[in-house]
Order: C-alpha cells, then structure tokens, then sequence
C-alpha cells in the first residue's frame, strides 16, 4: 500500500511525536532521517547531508519503506530548515509516496519491544544512565537497516555489552539480551 509522505509527516506532527522517521530507497543504503520532538521536525539528514541539503535530496529520490522508532532524540538541530508546517506543506506540493506493509509495523513493534528489554538488562548493570547510553550507542554507532535482523541485534548487544565495566555484568547483561532475542526470534 502506497501512502503520501507529507500525510505521514502531518500525522506525526499532530500526534506530537518524538523519534525518528526513517526512509530506505529501493536502490541505495543511505537513510532519509527526519528526527521530531514534541511533531517538530528539527533535523534531517540523509548520508552526510544535513538539513535543507538532505532535504532538496528526498525529492530526487524513489522512496521505499519507512519506520519510525519513538522516544530517540539527538543534539543537533538543521538551523536551515523552515517550520515543521512549511517542510509539510512543500513535501505533500511534490505528491512523494512511500510504501507501507504490516510485516514493517509488526517488525517496528517487535524492535520497539526488544528495546525496552535490553534497556532494563543495561539499567540493571549500569545504572539510571543505561536508558541514555542505549539510545546515544543506536544514534551514533548501530548501523543497521529499516528492520533488523537478529545479527543486527547482536551487534547492538556487543555495542552495549562494552558499556559495562565489570565481566561479570558484561556476560549477565550479554546471557540476558540473548535470551530475549532468541524467543523473539523463534
């Protein structure tokens, strides 16, 4: 099912959303990352563009899939975009459609789920700091497409399993994310 991207920014803009909007492209690996807080967009980046840059970028491009992760948020800010409404406005002007499918909401839903246990696994080793250091090590270091794979999702655990300074908390917390990931998997 093809549906209007600018519907798709408008719903999260009145929902007041925060997350990231992610946007694959049937032929290339780079994301189209619109980033929100509270339905603003404050950011978009798209490989090593930013801003309105990234932006002239999406109108050139074939859209494929989207997801979209709550609750992530980071501290850079476009300072070149225009208003949440504008970007709405000129994006819905240029008719952009993206295809959506259940597997791909299902699958949002069943990383959304993984998330969160990982997040009490790494608070239970390190601390109340664990919800931010999961969130900074997806941002900044998981590399990993729209849905991921349970490789993905071992290579997230490595990541976080680093922030643990003991071995005896690295293996608990590694024990515990792989079981979860397994019966998820199953």
């Amino acid at each position: 099912m093809k549906k209007p991207l600018g519907d798709i920014l408008e719903n999260l803009f009145n929902e007041k959303k925060t997350g990231i909007l992610n946007i694959s492209m049937s032929s290339e690996k780079s994301l189209f990352k619109f980033y929100f807080k509270n339905g603003d967009i404050y950011h978009i980046s798209y490989g090593l563009k930013k801003g309105m840059e990234s932006l002239k970028e999406l109108f050139q491009k074939e859209l494929y899939k989207i997801n979209f992760i709550s609750d992530i948020t980071i501290d850079v800010k476009s300072e070149d975009l225009p208003n949440t409404e504008e970007i709405i406005k000129k994006i819905k002007n240029s008719n952009l459609y993206i295809y959506l499918d259940n597997k791909e909401s299902s699958a949002n839903f069943q990383f959304r789920k993984i998330k969160e246990k990982l997040t009490v696994a790494l608070i239970k080793q390190i601390g109340p700091i664990g919800n931010r250091v999961i969130e900074k090590i997806i941002q900044e270091k998981w590399n990993t497409q729209i849905s991921p794979s349970k490789d993905d999702l071992y290579n997230l655990i490595e990541l976080l399993k680093d922030e643990i300074e003991d071995q005896e908390g690295k293996n608990e917390f590694q024990r515990e994310a792989k079981s979860f990931i397994e019966e998820a998997f199953k």
